[in-house]
This record gives structure tokens, C-alpha cells and sequence, in this order.
């Protein structure tokens, strides 16, 4: 079998960063498998273009096999959101991971994991969640009481913490492999060597601004016709229907992933007094809460997903979608798929997939392909049954 390095990407647009990020994976081993949010991201937004466009492009960009991370994964915490993604490149086969880090020291997010599972690490993060303080300024406020150091957490080191959990979880097959994030953080707007995050891209595609000097000539080439053709869309858009999906599930909110006592009752009259988008989040925030995770809760609310699925998921990977490959991941797939042992299906076809799947993992693939149909109603696209094939 050929060496396979793991990446989880999102793409929200592929940029430059991404770029080397892909090339420093490809010096790993043989081929590069990746596992990306579908039409939901994890700051609990609909993704700027579409999942097959963005599955294009890390083709046309190198990835060999481009896996979808479903909804269900890809817009939750960074806890689920790992779980998830590791959990699908564990049993696609991959040995390695590499990802980004601020800090890249790995031996130090080793040493955060030991200290945060001590019992008293737990009872006074707990302590000042009650206290109504955020979980990542909780989570670094505790943490420096616990080490020697002065240490900041920020986006990637603390979803790096989540992936070494969930590779621990998985039975430790995976190697992880700091890589130090260039350019801006994960919501920095500031470029620096022609590197610029995505939040910061994205600002300026709807901005109307100039990108092309961010974005790898590929790339670039099938965002730009996206732009040109009205192909982006943003959470904003998508308020009429979680406003309704709110009102309609009055009494149900609280099944919601992440919705807390009392925050359903805000969300309904929240809902009902404001029809524009800007002011009804403005008002639903509150200081307990991040806006990734409020806004996570309003894609829970709209796509349905619960605290039972989630409990479920976190246990259980239901199946594996093969969004594309190039010549050399086909021939992995085919290699893999006469040796793996799990009973996890790999799919690339929903031909007779009423019997490929158990009724459970059937239940959370529909769950996510009606994700997508609610996606196509403000951006829509032609959908696909079948791998993309880039040679």
C-alpha cells in the first residue's frame, strides 16, 4: 500500500497558505488524502462556493482523494469537528497528519492534553463556564494557571488539541505533524508574503475587491467564474429560512446541538421581533457566547441537528464520501478497499446504497444530502452522484 498523508481542509477559499500547506503534506508519503466541510463550515457558516467546486480545486491543486466532512462534522465545535475528521482518515488508512499550528510545538499541546484532563483543570473550567465566560477564554485563563509558561491558545492549536484527543480516541494509528501557520491568524485581515487567511479573503470577495495575488492561479481560475456568476453566498442570506426554521420548531429548539436552557426561548423572540438579518444576531448575542458558536447553533437549528445525533456521531463514523480522486488515489481506493477491515462503507456511488448502508448511517447521509438541497435554495449548483476524476 502506498504511504498516505491526512489533511482536513475546509477551502473557504484555497489560497496561498493552503498551497504550502498541500506541498509540505506531499513531502510526507505517497499520496495525499483530504477531508473537507461540505456546504457548511465549522464557524457555522454555508461555505462561500459550493462543495464540488472547492472538491475541484483541491484536485486541480494536488489532493489525490477529497473526502466530504458532512454537515453533522463540519459545522460543530471543535471537539465534534475532529472527531469527524480524524475519525474518516483513520479508516481510510492514513498514517500520517499534518496541520497547522501558531505555536508548532507539539510536545507543548502533548503536555496542554495531560493538564487539562486533571480533575481540578475540569472543576474550575467548569466553574467559570458558569461564571458565563466563553469555553476558549475559559479554557486559556485555567491553562495559565496550570502551567509554569505563559502560553495563548489560539484557533489552530486549539483544534490541534482536539485532533491529538481524537487520534488518541481512534487508537493512535496516526502520526501528527505540526506545520507553523504563515501569514495572518485564522481571522487576521493583514497579509504578509502574499499570504492571506480565508476570513480575510473572503471580506474582500464580498467587498468586490481585488484577490488574485492570494490565490493560486487554479484556484483562482474556477473561483473568479464563481464570483463573475453570482456563486457566493454568505450566512446572511440564509436568515429568512433559519428565522422560520426557528419560529416552526418553537417548542423544539432545545434538541438543538449547543442550545442551552433558556437561549431557546431568546432565539424565538429574538426571531419574531427582528426581520433583518444584522440586528436579530446583533441582539441574540450575548457575552457567553463566541459568534462561532452561536452561529453553529443557527445551522443546527436550520439543518436539524441534534444533541442525540451528535451523542451518537461522536461514537460512530456512519460512512465515508468520496467527493474525487486523481489517477493515483483511484488506485489507493482500490487497493485499500481489499484490505480494509472496518466495516465502515466507502462510498462513490449511491447505487443500491439502501443496502450498502445500515438504517442509521442511511438516516445521517439523507440528513446531509437535505443539507445540501436547503444549501441550493440561496446558491444553487448541479449536483453530482459521482466522484470527480482529475488526472
Amino acid at each position: 500500500m502506498k504511504k498516505a498523508v491526512g489533511i482536513v481542509v475546509e477551502y473557504n477559499p484555497f489560497h496561498n497558505g493552503h498551497k504550502y500547506h498541500l506541498n509540505k503534506a506531499k513531502e510526507l508519503g505517497d499520496i495525499v488524502i483530504g477531508v473537507m466541510s461540505g456546504d457548511y463550515v465549522q464557524r457555522g457558516e454555508p461555505s462561500l462556493i459550493n462543495r464540488w467546486k472547492r472538491a475541484e480545486i483541491a484536485l486541480k491543486e494536488g489532493v489525490d482523494i477529497i473526502c466530504e466532512l458532512p454537515c453533522f462534522y463540519s459545522s460543530q465545535s471543535a471537539e465534534i469537528f475532529a472527531r469527524g475528521s480524524i475519525g474518516i482518515l483513520n479508516f481510510i488508512g492514513v498514517e500520517k497528519i499534518i496541520f497547522g499550528s501558531e505555536s508548532d510545538r507539539l510536545e507543548n499541546l502533548k503536555k496542554i492534553i495531560e493538564i487539562s484532563e486533571d480533575k481540578n483543570f475540569q472543576e474550575n473550567l467548569k466553574k467559570q463556564l458558569e461564571e458565563g465566560i466563553s469555553y476558549p477564554n475559559a479554557y486559556n485563563k485555567i491553562l495559565k494557571e496550570f502551567l509554569d509558561e505563559s502560553i495563548e491558545l489560539n484557533s489552530n492549536d486549539i483544534l490541534g488539541l482536539e485532533y491529538l484527543r481524537a487520534i488518541k480516541y481512534f487508537g493512535n494509528n496516526i502520526e501528527p505533524i505540526t506545520l507553523k501557520r504563515e501569514g495572518g491568524g485564522y481571522y487576521s485581515e493583514e497579509e504578509k508574503n502574499r499570504i492571506l487567511s480565508a476570513t480575510g479573503i473572503r471580506k474582500l470577495i464580498l467587498e468586490k475587491k481585488e484577490i488574485e495575488k492570494f490565490i493560486p492561479e487554479k484556484s483562482y481560475e474556477i473561483l473568479e467564474n464563481e464570483i463573475k456568476n453570482n456563486k457566493i453566498t454568505a450566512l446572511e442570506k440564509f436568515y429568512p429560512l433559519i428565522r422560520y426554521s426557528i419560529l416552526e420548531k418553537r417548542d423544539r429548539l432545545f434538541e438543538a446541538q449547543d442550545v442551552e436552557v433558556g437561549f431557546d426561548k431568546r432565539l424565538y423572540e429574538i426571531a419574531i421581533k427582528y426581520d433583518n438579518y444584522k440586528d436579530f444576531f446583533e441582539n441574540l448575542m450575548t457575552k457567553r457566547y463566541t459568534i462561532g458558536r452561536v452561529q453553529r447553533i443557527l445551522i443546527h437549528i436550520l439543518l436539524n441537528i441534534t444533541k442525540n445525533d451528535t451523542k451518537y456521531l461522536k461514537d460512530n463514523i456512519p460512512y465515508i464520501r468520496v467527493m474525487g480522486f486523481s489517477e493515483k488515489g483511484k488506485e489507493y481506493l482500490k487497493d485499500f478497499q481489499k484490505i480494509k477491515e472496518n466495516n465502515i462503507e466507502i462510498i462513490t456511488s449511491f447505487k443500491n446504497i439502501q443496502k450498502k448502508l445500515s438504517p442509521e448511517s442511511l438516516k445521517f447521509l439523507e440528513l446531509n444530502e437535505k443539507a445540501s438541497i436547503i444549501y441550493k435554495i440561496i446558491n444553487n449548483y448541479e449536483e453530482r452522484k459521482i466522484p470527480l476524476m482529475v488526472e
